[in-house]
């Protein structure tokens, strides 16, 4: 879960034309912290403008903050305290972006234009982990350990509530969102979700991860199992293929992706072929003979279909 969130909003204003929105956040009617709910204003009414420019320190070999919220448009400033080499990466669609050789004591500067989380990496560092939101309008805020959130000083309108979490699909979040008019004063509400993904979940990991590349490894263990079954080491053999399916097939976020992306019977499919290979190798559950033609054949069909899988969840 994400905790000490900056958030970078507008500036205090309060006003008879302004009112302030407080209420909670739940998914599967537990209490959500570190959702960050936004407002939306309807019609063709703009935003204010974003803050020109914001900081996120490198320091320990680690990012301060390592989470922050800030309206689209913002810049960036990665600023390196540390005695050693950064190179901040993102990954994230249309903000993507490598800052590229980050030197000590030096800052590079990226600004981030479209809504969505963006997940911080350094190509040097692969342990340091940061998170930006980039919410679509100046008006948010971070729920607390209790699920409670406050926006204030919101223009009197009419504006769409929604929210983020790190749990959340988007369309999970869609399906909470609520248009709501703001008056002068207070508005007490709250917003349901619910969550297919367990409690501390977090999706953000998987953002730009390497598909093609788990697949490879998911074939090269495979690959690794059949030569150990071939020299008799069924224990060995079995031991590579449950780390494939635990490690790679369902550490690594890509169970998950395909659940998610194409649908819970293709990850439970892909996984059942997965424990199929485990079982032949270890030579239990079967009555005819296994092969080797056999467990390359199943191999295969099964990185065939993964590859498959890539190319969905990867679609543009």
């Amino acid at each position: 879960m994400l905790l000490a969130p900056w958030a970078f909003g507008p500036a205090a204003r309060a006003d008879q034309n302004s009112g302030t929105l407080k209420g909670e956040v739940l998914i599967n009617a537990a209490p959500a912290a570190g959702a960050v709910v936004y407002l939306q204003p309807q019609g063709n009414r703009p935003s204010e403008p974003a803050p020109r420019e914001v900081t996120i320190i490198q320091e320990q070999l680690r990012f301060k903050p390592s989470f922050s919220v800030v309206p689209a448009g913002t810049t960036v400033r990665f600023e390196n305290r540390d005695d050693e080499i950064h190179n901040i990466y993102s990954k994230s669609g249309a903000n993507r972006f490598d800052t590229g050789a980050h030197l000590p004591g030096t800052a590079k500067k990226v600004t981030l234009k479209e809504p969505g989380a963006v997940p911080l990496r350094c190509r040097t560092h692969q342990n340091m982990r940061g998170l930006i939101f980039v919410s679509p309008s100046p008006y948010f805020s971070v729920t607390d350990d209790r699920g409670e959130f406050e926006i204030r000083n919101v223009p009197v309108g009419s504006y769409r509530i929604e929210a983020w979490h790190p749990r959340l699909t988007a369309e999970e979040s869609a399906r909470g969102a609520q248009v709501l008019k703001v008056d002068a004063g207070p508005k007490v509400l709250q917003l349901r979700f619910d969550a297919k993904a367990p409690s501390g979940t977090d999706l953000t990991e998987t953002a730009g991860q390497d598909w093609t590349s788990v697949v490879e490894q998911i074939h090269a263990e495979l690959e690794r199992a059949i030569s150990l079954w071939k020299k008799g080491n069924r224990t060995a053999a079995t031991s590579t293929v449950m780390s494939a399916m635990s490690k790679l097939y369902g550490e690594s976020g890509l169970r998950e992706k395909i659940a998610q992306t194409i649908g819970p019977d293709r990850a439970l499919e892909q996984e059942r072929r997965l424990d199929s290979i485990r079982k032949q190798v270890q030579g239990v559950g079967g009555t005819e003979p296994v092969t080797e033609e056999a467990l390359q054949r199943e191999s295969g069909l099964l990185i065939d279909g993964l590859t498959e899988d890539v190319k969905k969840i990867t679609a543009p």
